[in-house]
C-alpha cells in the first residue's frame, strides 16, 4: 500500500503509535507489560527494520521511526511541550550528510556532546553542536540520580567544553562560533542565543527525550539544575537560564546561571538575586525535571 500524506493518519491508528523508550526484551510500568514484538513491519511492500513493542496485543514502535520509513517529518516543540508531525515535509535525522567531528575529552558530558562543521566566517569556524544521550524519568541522563553534585559535575563539564565567553551564534564577537539547534528549525525560538544554550544543557543533564515533571513560578524555590524562563509580561523581557549555584551573601539570597546570551557569549558565573529578579521577572516559569 502506497502511504500519501492523507493517509498518514490512518496509517498511525492502524499501528497504535506511541512514543516509548524502552529498553530490555520485557518493560513494565503502571502495571502494563510491554515485550519486544516479532512481527514483521512492512512498508509499501517491502519490509523494513523498526523496534515494536507489543501491549495489550497492539504493536507500538517511535513515531520518529515511523516517519523515516514512510516519509514525513517529526520534531519535538520544546516551547509548546508537544510533538509536530509536518506530513509535507520529508523525514531528516539529525546531521545527515555532514561529517561530524567528535569532542575527544575524557569526560562523561564529552562522551555525549559532538561538535558538526558549518562553515568558515570571517576566518571563524562555525559548528553546530549535537546531543546524544539517553533519557532516564527522574534521573540524570547518565542514569545517576539528580543530586547537586551530580548536576555541578556535568554542568562543569560542559562548561570545560564551552568555557565562560565562547561566541555562542554571533559572529560579531572573536573566536569560533557555537550553536545548537538539534531538530534543523527554530523550535525553541531559533538556534542562537540563551534559549538554544539552555536548550543544550536541558538535553545534556536530563536526555534528549526528556519531559519536565512539574513547573512552578516561586523562583525562591529555584534548585540547582532547574531550567527557568524568567519573563515579565508587562515589558515583553525574558531570558533563559539553568540554575548552577544558590547561595547567600551580604545580598541576600542568589543563584548563580548558565546562559548563552551575555551580548552573544556563554555567561557562566553571572549572579542573579531572588528578591530582585521576583520583581524584574514576576511571570517567570521553573521547569523542574527531577
Amino acid at each position: 500500500m502506497k502511504h500519501t500524506p492523507n493517509s498518514i493518519g490512518a496509517f498511525l491508528l492502524g499501528l497504535a503509535i506511541g512514543g516509548l523508550t524502552l529498553g530490555g526484551s520485557v518493560a513494565y510500568a503502571s502495571g502494563i507489560v510491554a515485550t519486544l514484538s516479532t512481527q514483521p513491519i512492512f512498508v509499501d511492500g517491502e519490509q523494513v527494520e523498526m523496534t515494536a513493542y507489543t501491549i495489550n496485543g497492539n504493536n507500538y514502535v517511535k513515531l520518529r521511526d515511523v516517519g523515516q520509513a514512510v516519509g514525513f517529518n517529526v520534531s519535538w516543540n520544546f516551547d509548546e511541550s508537544r510533538v509536530d508531525i509536518d506530513s509535507n515535509s520529508p523525514y531528516f535525522a539529525d546531521d545527515a550528510d555532514v561529517v561530524v567531528e567528535e569532542i575527544t575529552v575524557p569526560q562523561t558530558v564529552a562522551d555525549m556532546v559532538t561538535q558538526v562543521f558549518v562553515q568558515s566566517d570571517d576566518e571563524k569556524a562555525v559548528y553546530r553542536i549535537r546531543v546524544d544521550n539517553g533519557t532516564n524519568a527522574g534521573l540524570l541522563s547518565t542514569g545517576q540520580e539528580a543530586t547537586v553534585n551530580n548536576i555541578v559535575s556535568m554542568l562543569d563539564q560542559f562548561e570545560a567544553l564551552y568555557p565562560n565567553g565562547t561566541s555562542w551564534g554571533d559572529n560579531t564577537n572573536s573566536g569560533d562560533i557555537y550553536w545548537y539547534d538539534r531538530n534543523l528549525d527554530a523550535t525553541i525560538g531559533g538556534a542562537f542565543g540563551c534559549n538554544s544554550y539552555t536548550y543544550a544543557l536541558r538535553d545534556v543533564l536530563y536526555g534528549r527525550e526528556c519531559e519536565a515533571i512539574y513547573t512552578h513560578n516561586d523562583l525562591s524555590q529555584v534548585r540547582v539544575g532547574d531550567v527557568v524562563f524568567l519573563w515579565n509580561d508587562s515589558t515583553k523581557q525574558g531570558h533563559w537560564i539553568v540554575i548552577s549555584e544558590i547561595g547567600e551573601n551580604s545580598a541576600g539570597t542568589y543563584f548563580k546561571t548558565m546562559s548563552g546570551n551575555a551580548n552573544g557569549k556563554v555567561s557562566t558565573d553571572a549572579p542573579y538575586y531572588t528578591e530582585a529578579n521576583m520583581v524584574w521577572y514576576p511571570d517567570s516559569t521553573v521547569y523542574c525535571f527531577y
